[in-house]
């Protein structure tokens, strides 16, 4: 607590002198009568003060203490007068943390408190990714004539801190389950438990699978082949490249940002219905040492090795710093300051400029069936004709892929369709971060349906994953397309 005295009525006392030198040189009793004005002025500063048993009391509440990246959270501060005298001017300021941005209303306030009196301040922030300490408000009281200030630090009752759920911590998808998270069927015959086709007898075939009763009937041998049952595997693949890493509006998580978090939260979900799950990272350095890599350029965590679950959460960590630092991208707005909406808008990089593009990707327009026949291709200065290939030839056979993109671009578009080639069933799930505000961004908007569509129309399960829309269901809708999801 600190206590200031301020002198603001010091020109009343150089009046008060003057009049009294003026009154005497001239000898006029009406300019001696006239320097009680400014005296009044001058005791009336001097004996104003703070009461002595001023006391505040200060509580804060969170609209949701853990919500969603991206999400709007309601900060209310209530402040009240538990001392028994007037407060005439009581100045509040909350301590918001620095990451978090005030998008309406506002975290100070200026009141008059009569004793028991409460008044409240409101204002919005958005949330991101992380836990933030809220600092304690800071209070400074004024007096009747503002000529003692007294500033104190109080301790705000409540709420003190927003958590935006991470994915290690946050509570699991309960609206979708993975009902055989073990194996799943396939459209081929081998051992397994549903009757699939029969063929010939081979020397060899084990005798347990001689269809016998034919035998009796015709003396034929054949051999009954069964739905080949595998285990599932899944790679999720995350799409955080540097036109992905703009915002909606000020102080919102970037789109790059929220696409690592889905694909966090899909990941640890797998894990925990003990999916086997390989992890890619697209817009990550491959170079960096403390990233995993496999045969090629692009991140890649194999999710049959022993200690898969520790290198994908470094990947994901490293995933998290790419994707939250604004040095890396564009800070979301346009040239006019205010953000148009379009990922061209956004981006520094021109549609040429190859630094727009993770180390080892191929070229958006690098979809040709050429790409995956063997037909020679145009290389790249940074390798990025074969990074794709790389990374198919290390999925594991039958996996189901889940890609989590921002469909800022077509660059998307392209890798699915090499994906599809594969004959790898798809699953995209992409947050919005468009927008609606302005022309720009209705048709960014506009845009990024039209990629969704295509998408879909390529044989991918698409997910939107909108703005206003719960986490928790844009992950149960993705779980649920791959092999033995349900929705419960």
């Amino acid at each position: 607590m600190s206590h200031e005295r301020v002198y603001r009525l010091r020109i009343g006392a150089v009046a008060a002198a003057a009049l009294v030198a003026l009154g005497l040189l001239f000898a006029s009793p009406l300019l001696l009568a006239s320097t009680t004005i400014p005296l009044a002025y001058v005791a009336y500063g001097a004996l104003s003060t703070v009461p002595a048993d001023a006391a505040i009391r200060v509580e804060r509440s969170l609209s949701d203490a853990t919500p969603q990246p991206g999400a709007s959270v309601t900060v209310r501060l209530s402040v009240e007068n538990v001392s028994e005298g007037t407060l005439p001017d009581v100045r509040v300021v909350d301590g918001v943390p620095d990451d978090l941005a005030v998008v309406d209303g506002s975290p100070r306030e200026c009141v008059t408190l009569r004793p028991g009196e409460s008044a409240t301040l409101t204002y919005d922030v958005v949330a991101l990714r992380g836990d933030f300490e809220f600092a304690d408000p800071v209070v400074r009281l004024r007096s009747f004539a503002a000529g003692r200030v007294v500033t104190e630090t109080v301790p705000a009752a409540g709420d003190t801190a927003l958590s935006s759920l991470d994915p290690v911590s946050a509570a699991p998808v309960g609206s979708a389950t993975l009902a055989r998270a073990g194996t799943h069927p396939t459209d081929s015959g081998g051992e397994g438990l549903e009757f699939h086709s029969t063929r010939e007898y081979r020397p060899g075939d084990s005798i347990s699978r001689i269809h016998w009763r034919r035998f009796a009937k015709t003396n034929e041998l054949t051999t009954v082949s069964y739905r080949e049952e595998r285990a599932v595997r899944v790679v999720v693949v995350v799409d955080v490249r540097p036109v992905g890493r703009v915002r909606p509006h000020a102080g919102a998580p970037t789109a790059a940002s929220l696409t690592g978090y889905a694909a966090e939260r899909i990941y640890e979900s797998l894990v925990d219905a003990g999916v086997t799950t390989g992890v890619a990272a697209f817009g990550v350095d491959g170079a960096d040492p403390s990233v995993p890599t496999g045969a090629g350029p692009v991140p890649w965590v194999d999710g049959d090795r022993d200690d898969a679950v520790a290198h994908a959460r470094t990947l994901f960590d490293a995933v998290r710093r790419v994707a939250d630092d604004p040095a890396s991208g564009s800070d979301g707005t346009g040239p006019d300051g205010a953000g148009s909406g379009r990922a061209s808008d956004w981006t520094t990089p021109t549609d040429t400029d190859t630094s727009a593009r993770s180390p080892g990707l191929d070229s958006p327009g690098d979809t040709s069936e050429e790409a995956d026949a063997g037909v020679p291709e145009t290389p790249t200065p940074d390798g990025g004709a074969d990074a794709v290939r790389y990374l198919l030839s290390q999925f594991p056979p039958a996996a189901h892929v889940v890609f989590v993109t921002p469909l800022l671009d077509d660059w998307p578009l392209g890798f699915v369709g090499r994906v599809r080639r594969h004959e790898y069933p798809v699953t995209v799930l992409s947050p919005g971060a468009t927008g609606s505000g302005s022309l720009g961004r209705r048709v960014a908007r506009r845009e990024r349906d039209v990629r969704l569509a295509d998408l879909s129309a390529a044989g991918a399960t698409v997910v939107d994953w909108g703005r206003s829309d719960s986490v928790e269901a844009a992950l149960a809708d993705a779980l649920a397309s791959l092999p033995g999801g349900s929705h419960d």
